[in-house]
């Protein structure tokens, strides 16, 4: 496809380690080439930063500090997003392969 449009992807977490690694090799595999990923951690203490960290260089934005939950987590990654299509996943949750793929053909 010549032009893909932006995909925005959000990851809320908070004390979530055992499984946010998983989630972000899921929607990093995916290599589609116009990815905004941010994640916002509510400044967990089980080793989710070491993870994040290794990632840093894939995100778009990221931080580790308090926030009053979900909701504001993905509202406070809203606020770095530039993508035309936006969406969040849960750090304990996988995209399948070709997902934004398929997201980024419907809106194209």
């Amino acid at each position: 496809m010549a032009h893909w449009p932006r995909i925005s992807l959000i990851t809320p977490s908070f004390q979530q380690a055992p499984f946010l690694e998983a989630c972000m090799s899921s929607v990093h595999d995916q290599q589609y080439p116009a990815l905004e990923h941010v994640v916002v951690d509510g400044g967990s203490t089980d080793g989710s930063n070491t993870i994040i960290e290794r990632y840093a260089g894939r995100l778009s934005w990221w931080c580790s500090e308090q926030d009053q939950g979900q909701s504001d987590a993905i509202n406070k990654g809203l606020q770095h997003c530039t993508g035309t299509i936006f969406g969040w996943i849960n750090s304990d949750d996988l995209l399948l392969p070709g997902s934004l793929e398929t997201v980024g053909k419907a809106f194209a």
